[in-house]
C-alpha cells in the first residue's frame, strides 16, 4: 500500500467518528511527519469520504497504457549500458525500441540532468556507477 493510499484510511476513520477534516489533519501531520499528504489532497480526500465514497484505493484510469517503462525494457536499457558505456542515447533508443525522449527521461528520473548538459557518454558512465552503488546498498 503506497504512503498516500496509507493515509487515506485514517481520513475514513475520522469522517466516520465525526472529527473535522482539520483535525484529522494535524492527527496525519502527528502520525507521518514530514511524509504527510499536502493540506489539499487531504481536504479533498475528506469531502470524497464524508460524501460516501467507500473505497481509498485510486480507480483505474483510462488511457493509453505505458510501454516504455516495463520490466522488459528496463532490463534491455540496463544490459546495453552495462555492455557499452559509450552507447548514445538514440542507440539505446533504437536498440530498445522506444522513443529518444523515454531514453533521456530514465536518465533525467536518476537525476542525471546536470550530467546530460556535460555529455550523454559521460551520463552513461555515471548512470552505470551509479546503479552499480544502488545494487551494493540494497
Amino acid at each position: 500500500m503506497s504512503n498516500l493510499v496509507e493515509q487515506r484510511v485514517p481520513l475514513k476513520f475520522c469522517v466516520s467518528n465525526k472529527i473535522s477534516s482539520a483535525e484529522a489533519l494535524k492527527m496525519l501531520t502527528l502520525a507521518y511527519g514530514d511524509s504527510t499528504v499536502l493540506k489539499t489532497q487531504a481536504y479533498e480526500w475528506y469531502k470524497k469520504l464524508k460524501e460516501g465514497r467507500t473505497v481509498v484505493d485510486d480507480l483505474p484510469r483510462s488511457g493509453r497504457p505505458s510501454t516504455s517503462v516495463t520490466d522488459e525494457t528496463i532490463e534491455k536499457f540496463q544490459k546495453i549500458v552495462h555492455e557499452n558505456r559509450r552507447v548514445s542515447i538514440r542507440e539505446i533508443a533504437a536498440d530498445i525500441g522506444v522513443s529518444f525522449g523515454s531514453v533521456q527521461s530514465r536518465f533525467q528520473n536518476r537525476s542525471m540532468k546536470s550530467v546530460l548538459k556535460i555529455g550523454r557518454s559521460v551520463g552513461i558512465c555515471v548512470l552505470l556507477a551509479m546503479e552499480i552503488t544502488l545494487k551494493g546498498i540494497k
